[in-house]
């Protein structure tokens, strides 16, 4: 039986929240290198504008990227899972009954 432990969604906002910052230095750096910024134009908003829709477009693989994450930060893997029985779990009243 799966369940979801208590704040495993407040988690995973902290690492897609990472990971969205990390994103957005990326492009960041990358536009500075490849285009640069000035203030004679626009060009850091033009830049945001890109930012927006790359983190738009890249906003489901983030999530599931930081639930993958954030499950092999406390979830390992049993090699002899068919043998073994499985840890209880930590919470009080999560046992099937």
């Amino acid at each position: 039986m799966l369940e979801i432990e208590v704040g495993f969604y407040y988690g995973t906002s902290y690492v897609s929240y990472a990971l969205t910052v990390a994103l957005s230095a990326a492009t960041c750096v990358a536009w500075w290198v490849i285009i640069g910024f000035s203030l004679q134009d626009s060009r850091f908003f033009m830049w945001m504008g890109f930012n927006i829709v790359a983190l738009l477009l890249a906003q489901p693989y983030l999530m599931r990227l930081s639930r993958t994450l954030w499950l092999s930060f406390f979830v390992h893997y049993n090699d002899n899972w068919d043998t073994e029985k499985p840890v209880e779990p930590e919470r009080l009243g999560s046992k099937p009954e």
